[in-house]
């Protein structure tokens, strides 16, 4: 049974592929192979929640790209993920270079290895890390970024991965102490215990709920600069249907290119996301309607206004929604030992 979707969901994938095809587009003078990395492939058969529309899942966008493609295609995930992928795959993309690995975590330095020994560990590379929560480890970030050693390249494997920063709201307590286990989770997502001090200010009343998602993100930001080295990093929230906080999207990029192209598709994006929002929160609205019987004839084509809502302010000319700002310093880090950090 295919597994159903958000809208957010499918437009995150939208933006994915729009990336996807400059990546390779802005490479194709550079190099002769060009790497896709997807660190949670997800299930080959999946559909939106509320049209049941089919939507194209990460490795068949990838795989789509054709104009340059990509050369090698590594996918993880874990059972019974796997085996549905690769049966999936190879009844549709059978000439194709992929191979599907178990879990990111424990098997991207081979990976990476094999893509050494292949000859492509110098070769323009893509991650994009789409988990359910906090799955990935700061290990599995770091090995990404020491990937593509000087000489032969100098831009780093790129990141795009979702922030799980509101799913935080759900694992840490609002008194007492963390649960060990959600402690070694979360200090093995940043790799360090240095978020406790946000979570702490959270607790205390000197921040706001929403202000300590900020500077969660804020802080995976500025490791990923100063400590991996990436050169810009871009944030994008994604909110749901009901205008609540899901995530964040986290670019990390070395490249000039990469740097201006996903920072134009976050700009559409914010422009864009509200829009589809809205669809969503009409279309949400009818099948209810229908469930009950009630079957509005001049609702679809009425658009905001027949449901009850607002279409947002006009906007006069090319105005940017959206302006990189680099990440701040974070505020002074706890000094506590972390007592559970054995991952």
């Amino acid at each position: 049974m295919p597994r159903s979707w958000g809208f957010w969901t499918s437009y995150k994938l939208e933006l994915l592929q729009r990336y996807l095809d400059a990546f390779t587009t802005t490479t194709r003078n550079k190099s002769t192979k060009v790497v896709y990395l997807d660190l949670f492939a997800g299930e080959p058969e999946n559909v939106d929640r509320l049209t049941k529309i089919p939507i194209d899942g990460s490795p068949r966008i990838a795989l789509d790209v054709a104009d340059p493609p990509f050369t090698h295609l590594r996918f993880f995930e874990i059972e019974p993920n796997v085996t549905k992928l690769r049966q999936a795959l190879t009844e549709e993309f059978p000439d194709r270079d992929w191979l599907v690995y178990e879990d990111c975590n424990a098997s991207i330095s081979g990976a990476l290895a094999e893509l050494r020994a292949a000859d492509a560990g110098w070769a323009p590379t893509f991650a994009f890390i789409d988990p359910n929560g906090p799955h990935y480890r700061w290990k599995t970030l770091e090995t990404l970024a020491a990937h593509k050693a000087p000489p032969r390249t100098k831009t780093k494997v790129e990141l795009w991965m979702l922030f799980p920063d509101a799913f935080f709201a759900r694992l840490l307590p609002t008194t007492g102490d963390v649960r060990p286990i959600d402690n070694v989770t979360i200090t093995a997502l940043f790799g360090d215990p240095s978020w406790h001090a946000i979570w702490r200010a959270k607790l205390d009343g000197t921040i706001d709920p929403a202000q300590a998602r900020d500077e969660y993100v804020n802080l995976m930001r500025w490791r990923l600069e100063t400590e991996l080295g990436y050169r810009w990093t871009h944030q994008l929230e994604v909110r749901n249907t009901f205008d609540r906080p899901l995530y964040h999207m986290i670019f990390a990029t070395d490249s000039d290119p990469g740097h201006r192209i996903m920072g134009a598709i976050y700009d559409k994006a914010m422009s864009e996301f509200p829009e589809r929002a809205q669809q969503a929160r009409i279309l949400r609205q009818q099948r209810k309607q229908e469930e009950l019987g009630y079957y509005d004839l001049f609702s679809a084509a009425g658009g905001f206004e027949s449901l009850g809502g607002t279409a947002g302010p006009a906007v006069d000319g090319p105005e940017k929604l959206y302006v990189h700002e680099p990440p701040e310093e974070p505020r002074e880090h706890d000094r506590v030992t972390c007592t559970y950090c054995e991952w």
